[in-house]
Parts: C-alpha cells; structure tokens; sequence
C-alpha cells in the first residue's frame, strides 16, 4: 500500500506558503519531524511512500505551476529515502533526465508523473521510441486539471462540471472525455477554410485532417501560433514554446495546407464548404485615458517592446501579474495596479498558481494597489485613484496596460461559418483548444 507523503509542510504560517529558497521558520512539519514520521509510516505497514512537499496553503508545492522549478522536491525527496528502506517516489515537475541519474545512483526508487499523462497518455513510449518531439508536452496551466480558482472572499470559484470530472487537460480535450471527444472519420469529406493560424486554428485543422476533412489554414502573419507566440516568451513558460513547436510538427506532419502572410478581409472570397473564423481579439484600449499614447499594451511589451527599470502594470489579472513576474526576474521594479480587491480573481486560474504569484510578490514586496483605478499617465508618474476615492502620484518609468481584450470574428456565426477561440469569446487556453475540438467534430 502506497501514501502520498508531503516530506515538509513548506508552510510558515496559515494560509502562507513559504516559497522555493525563502529563509522562514517551518511551522508545519519540518525535515527532523518527517525523518521520524517516514520511519513511523514503514513501521505501520506502508510499502511505499509516494513524496513530494506542500500543504494547501503551500500548494504549489503539491502541484507546482510552471513558475516553479523543475524537480522542486526532489533534494527533500532523496533526504528521505536516507530513513526507510521501503521504495520512495518523487513528484513535481519531475524530468525523466534527472529522475534516472537519481535512481541509477540510489537516491531514488521512482518518478511519480500524472499531468503529463494527461496531456499525452503515449509520451513514455514515444519517449522509449526516441520520438520526445511528437509528445504533447504538459504547460503547468491547470486549467484542466486542477482549476480550483481561490482569491479574496472565495474559497474555491470553480464549475460544479469541473468540480466532479477532476483529471482532464487543457491542452488534450479526449482526456477523461472521450464520450463527447473523439476521432470519427466523416462521411461527407470537407473543404474547410481556416481564418487564423493560432492555436484554435491549428488544433481545428488538426481534428479536421484527422476525421478526414481537407482544411487550408490562412494566417495573416509570416508565423503560425497567433497571441501564444507572444504568451510563450518569458523564459519560465519554455514549455509553452514546447507546445507551439508540437502543433507546427502536427500541421506538417499531417501535411496540412497553409497560407502565411494571407489576410482574409471578406469570408465570401474563400471557396471552401465551411469556413472556420479564429481571427483572435485585440486589446480593451481605454482611449479617453489622459496620455494613453505613453503606455505600451502587453502583447508589444512580450512581442519585445522595451520599457524602462520601473513599470507600473495596470491590471492584476493573470496576464498582467505573470508579466510583474518576468519584469521582477528580469531585475526590474515592477509594481501592479488592480481594480478588484485581490490579485488573479478570476475563475479558471488554479489556486497553486495564482497563490505562488501573490506570495512572490508579498515576498518580494513588489508594490500592489488594490481597489485602485489609473486616471492619467504622465511622462515619469501616473495619477492613480484609491478605494476612498483620493487621487495620488506614482514615479514610474513605464506603463503596461493589461486590461483585458476584446473578440475580433471576421464573420458572424452562421449555418457554414464557425468562430473558434478568443473572437467566440476571451477565454483561455483550454477553451480556446476545446472550442476547437468540438467544432471540428461537428463538421
């Protein structure tokens, strides 16, 4: 019998997770407890003790996120393979790479894996088959998996659907769903025009080639991967840069026909069966914003636009709190402003990644104004106003407005015309793929 065994709590205080490398006192169980604990396990009649670290209220640690290092526990996990004798496993962001030198040199017994199981349930045999580039790869979103959305005032935001059917991916809409998500070959082989080289276009085109359809992809752009190409810039998201590599192996592979640098303006100009619309969304622009001419939007910030040492972020969603993030890494000085009255309060994001990012800011003391709204943007300050409705000045360098965006369908939907991805509606990744797939499977 195996137990899922947290070697240290990782916890310094409750509802405060400690983060990797932070100086704090444990006030869970700390490594001379869970040294005595293991040996007390064996001794009960475990066989084996399946390792990683966390709490819930040190959750990323369980369930680390892609901010977090790879094999995060597993220097805690060898530790305590020194007091037992019964097999021990590590999990979090394990690397086959490192989990077999461990186990060739008797550190360890085992890698637990699940996520990537679900993102690809034949990775270990494409692996086997030195095939690691068709592996669909896990990107630590949990927007599938695990999306227990927690922020001030809600203990969990989260769909009753996503509540009982726990364990599907993102990225893989057939994982725990192949009653409503599944390969069938079409009757009536379609032509099938695709507006849009994204990843909702991309995975249309996909399920479409494989259920026998022709689709011909137009991409506006001379590069395949829409909005993603510029999300999977900062260097902790390397795994999606992985994924978009995946879909541009699939379209060549499935010798899917493509068309860059062509702009469709007009869907009646496509002679095609069915037209797909994934024609994305632009920007919310707050135009009446005195000096909104000074702030670069945060698609040209990721897309390499430069900004100076202190940046003052206006939005506090996920987007604009993984971008303070990046700046921080990057030695900068970021500093996020929010009109709600939390960080990440949004449903769909997990409560590990959301809380990694609030708890490396307090950590870090990145200035965070909440309930706080900008009214102007001047050339070295911004004018903010505060909950009690008084308005004050912020010394920045930069301003980066990530305020959320607005869908652009080419087409309205109709009988022959469907939209996929963010011009259907803002969403995420997970919406974006399983929109996708149910379009192609209703074709």
């Amino acid at each position: 019998m195996s137990l899922r065994y947290s070697v240290v709590s990782k916890t310094k205080g409750m509802r405060e997770g400690a983060l990797p490398g932070e100086d704090y006192v444990e006030v869970g169980r700390d490594m001379k407890e869970s040294e005595q604990a293991a040996k007390y396990l064996q001794d009960a009649g475990y066989d084996m003790l399946n390792c990683d670290n966390g709490t819930y209220d040190a959750w990323y640690w369980s369930h680390p996120p892609l901010y977090m290092p790879q094999n995060c526990n597993l220097a805690d996990v060898e530790h305590i393979k020194n007091f037992v004798s019964i097999p021990v496993v590590a999990a979090g962001r394990m690397t086959p790479e490192v989990a077999a030198n461990a186990i060739k040199e008797g550190k360890l017994d085992a890698m637990g894996v699940a996520r990537q199981f679900l993102a690809d349930p034949a990775w270990v045999t494409k692996m086997m088959a030195s095939r690691e580039d068709e592996i669909r790869p896990c990107i630590c979103c949990h927007n599938g998996c695990f999306n227990m959305a927690h922020y001030k005032g809600v203990g969990n935001d989260q769909d009753l659907k996503d509540a009982i059917h726990m364990a599907r991916c993102a990225i893989n809409a057939e994982t725990m769903q192949t009653n409503v998500h599944y390969i069938e070959k079409t009757k009536h082989p379609k032509t099938v025009a695709i507006i849009g080289g994204g990843i909702g276009g991309m995975e249309t085109a996909r399920v479409l080639k494989l259920r026998g359809h022709t689709p011909i992809i137009y991409e506006k752009s001379g590069t395949l991967g829409g909005v993603f190409n510029a999300a999977s810039t900062p260097d902790f998201k390397e795994k999606d840069q992985e994924l978009l590599k995946w879909y541009a192996l699939q379209m060549k592979d499935l010798g899917i026909e493509i068309h860059l640098n062509t702009e469709i303006k007009d869907v009646k100009d496509l002679k095609a069966d069915e037209v797909v619309v994934a024609t994305g969304s632009k920007a919310r622009r707050f135009s009446k914003l005195p000096g909104i001419e000074r702030t670069v939007e945060a698609v040209e910030y990721l897309e390499g636009k430069p900004v100076g040492d202190t940046v003052l972020i206006c939005g506090g969603g996920l987007t604009g709190c993984e971008i303070a993030y990046e700046l921080y890494l990057k030695g900068k000085h970021p500093i996020i402003v929010e009109m709600k009255d939390d960080l990440i309060a949004q449903k769909g994001v997990c409560m590990a990644n959301s809380t990694y990012l609030r708890n490396f800011f307090a950590l870090h003391q990145v200035p965070v104004y909440l309930e706080t709204s900008l009214q102007a943007v001047g050339a070295s300050n911004v004018t903010l106003k505060g909950k009690d409705g008084k308005e004050f000045d912020v010394a920045c360098d930069s301003v980066i407005m990530s305020v959320g965006y607005i869908p652009t369908p080419l087409a309205e939907e109709s009988k022959h015309i469907h939209l996929v991805g963010d011009c259907n509606g803002i969403g995420n990744l997970r919406t974006v793929i399983w929109r996708a797939y149910d379009v192609a499977m209703a074709i």
